[in-house]
């Protein structure tokens, strides 16, 4: 359950100044919303709010005269333009230039789009305005405006707070968590708890701020009624729409979550999602001729449509399957282990002893490439003279192997023209598949051939092979479960970096790959300068912000196959593969800066101390057998930043050459 004074404590500390010092919203503005809820608002009260703005009366009357509308004769009044327009119409032109002008005109560009972020407001708007005439609510309009201001929150973030909304997003661009996360982490408070309380203060309707404070929570346990959650879910639905549009608040790829209730509060067969989107997709052009946007066209659109989905349909879950009984022991014996490199290799020399076999190849399902991999052969290649693995594109496959895909059984791969290619790649004139499988999903396929002059392999062996190819497939899931369950924990849960036990790891495997193939690499130090003032001023959850700020952002400039760990406390530890001196301390100096800079960005929010760090770096070489030494020696290179002023780069090696 939100706190309300300490969602309010929290605003104050991310904006410049008081909330009460806040530009208001415009008195007229918070009128017309006020009288959405008004049942026995006419046109006299509507008019009346509009005449005591005379620059917004003007503007009002300039988009009434506009070709769009092709009224005949030219209309003078605003009581006159509500009659012909209706209330709705009116309203809703005034809302967008009160706070069109109020919020979206006013301040410097940046990284935070105004323009992108007030079609995207449109755009919610709209669509649900338009969700709610369907699921007949009482107040469409209503809802049309919480859709305006969904976001407001950000547009306060961008025009107040102590960090710009731009520089967040430039700073937080790179990190992987989600958009919420790294706002909470920069500002202490995300947007939506923004919105919410500034739209209070603002004395907004509590609709508005309701859907501002839930549009990406939880609300099912909300304590709302069930009108209350639908006027939610319409806005929440309406916002991933134009999400999939390609239309979101800002031009970053960060999905919206939606709730599974959001469907079932707003059934999609009741809203007639095609004629909404034509509907919406005709007003929004109309409405960004006379703010002079242009919107994406319809094939643009529906390029963005496709764009949305391929993105979604990249997610992949596992399945698990209950063990199948009557496997032989010689089988079973070598899935005890949960290392694919043992398991698999002893699984197939036992089905080489069984049955004789000569030749076994495991091969794997490669899902990005869409191809099947080989991973274990037997014999195995020689190593004097290593080849790539053989990989097959899925989508190119033909003849019998297609045949295994796609009924997951056993089949034998004869000569004739379609298996040709097959067949020549296993060199083999032919050859069994098996499919490998957990719970209804291919993981892979055996394959088993003998030499060209010797007896082909039976249909005899293939029942039993496929019982033994259901276990490795189990083997093969416990192996990815165990690996993903050994991932989870050995990450830092505050910084999602990698911790001590994944640290001592990689550093002992980087010491036999230098052992055997002379590979260099290069070990850092890396400390937050004075943390504890941090924590000491600004209490703990800020020092936990700026811990995550400081590991994004040596994620964000980290190549992927390096190591990043949090050593402990405020120290972080990185290890760079085939680096040389003037790479490592490139890399360090790099990453110093970019936490100063930073750093200076949050200035405001961390007023009297700087954000800056102290790197040292130490390359391996003969001096340094292990991990304890080579830690140790980068260990000493930190101290020395440290001793020596802070926010400095020192290498190891220019300390033994001093010594």
């Amino acid at each position: 359950m939100d706190d309300p004074d300490r969602n309010a404590q929290a605003v104050r500390a991310a904006l410049r100044g008081e909330v009460s010092e806040l530009l208001p919203a415009p008195a007229a503005a918070v009128k017309l919303l006020q009288l959405t809820r008004d049942e026995d608002a006419g046109v006299g009260a509507i008019s009346h709010v509009i005449e005591t703005e005379p620059a917004l009366a003007a503007k009002v009357l300039r988009i009434v005269n506009s070709a769009f509308y092709g009224f005949p004769r030219h209309i003078r009044s605003i009581h006159r333009a509500v009659t012909l327009l209706g209330l709705s119409a009116v309203r809703q032109a005034a809302l967008h230039l009160l706070f069109y002008e109020g919020l979206i005109q006013r301040g410097d560009k940046g990284v935070f789009d105004r323009l992108y972020f007030w079609q995207h407001s449109l755009l919610v708007a709209i669509l649900s305005r338009d969700m709610a005439e369907r699921l007949e609510h009482p107040d469409p309009d209503s809802l049309y405006a919480a859709g305006l201001l969904h976001d407001l929150g950000k547009m306060i973030l961008e025009s107040h707070g102590r960090v710009r909304y731009s520089d967040f997003l430039a700073a937080s661009s790179n990190s992987g968590n989600p958009v919420r996360e790294d706002e909470q982490t920069y500002f202490g408070v995300s947007h939506d708890t923004v919105g919410a309380v500034i739209g209070e203060r603002w004395q907004l309707p509590e609709l508005i701020c309701r859907v501002q404070r839930l549009h990406h929570s939880s609300f099912s346990d909300a304590g709302l009624t069930p009108l209350q959650a639908q006027e939610v879910a319409i806005v929440v639905l309406a916002d991933f729409i134009a999400w999939t549009q390609g239309i979101g608040s800002t031009n970053t790829r960060g999905s919206p979550a939606l709730s599974p209730d959001v469907v079932t509060l707003v059934p999609l067969e009741r809203i007639d999602l095609p004629d909404i989107l034509e509907r919406a997709d005709k007003e929004i052009s109309e409405i960004g001729a006379f703010y002079g946007l242009q919107f994406p066209s319809s094939q643009q659109l529906r390029a963005n449509l496709v764009s949305t989905v391929i993105g979604l349909s990249r997610a992949d879950s596992g399945h698990r399957a209950p063990m199948p009984a009557g496997s032989r022991a010689s089988y079973t014996a070598p899935h005890h282990s949960l290392d694919p490199d043992e398991f698999i290799p002893r699984t197939l020399e036992a089905l080489q002893r069984e049955f004789g076999i000569r030749r076994l190849l495991m091969m794997q399902i490669e899902p990005k490439r869409r191809s099947l991999v080989a991973t274990h052969a037997l014999p195995a290649p020689m190593s004097s003279n290593p080849r790539p693995p053989l990989e097959l594109a899925i989508l190119t496959l033909s003849g019998d192997l297609v045949r295994c895909l796609r009924e997951h059984r056993p089949t034998l791969i004869r000569e004739s023209p379609e298996n040709a290619e097959i067949l020549a790649s296993l060199e083999a004139s032919e050859a069994a598949v098996v499919p490998v499988m957990n719970h209804g999903r291919l993981l892979g396929v055996l394959c088993l051939s003998n030499g060209r002059d010797e007896a082909p392999v039976g249909i005899g062996p293939l029942a039993e092979v496929m019982r033994v190819a259901s276990e490795l497939g189990i083997a093969l899931e416990r192996s990815r479960i165990f690996a993903q369950e050994r991932a989870k924990a050995e990450i830092d849960p505050l910084t999602r970096l990698h911790n001590r036990s994944a640290m001592e790891r990689f550093l002992n495997q980087s010491f036999r790959q230098a052992a055997e193939s002379g590979r260099r690499f290069a070990v850092g130090l890396l400390d937050i300068d004075r943390f504890k003032v941090f924590n000491d001023s600004f209490g703990h959850q800020a020092g936990d912000d700026v811990l995550r700020i400081v590991a994004d952002t040596m994620r964000s400039l980290t190549r992927p196959g390096d190591f990043l760990g949090r050593y402990g406390g405020e120290e972080f530890l990185f290890v760079l593969l085939d680096a040389s001196e003037q790479t490592a301390l490139v890399y360090a100096e790099r990453i110093r800066k970019e936490i100063e800079r930073r750093g200076q960005m949050l200035q405001e929010r961390f007023p009297g101390h700087a954000l800056t760090a102290s790197v040292g770096v130490a390359i391996n070489d003969s001096r340094y057998p292990g991990p304890r030494e080579i830690v140790a020696a980068a260990d000493a290179a930190l101290y020395r930043a440290k001793e020596t002023g802070r926010n400095r780069v020192v290498p190891a090696w220019r300390l033994s050459n001093a010594s």
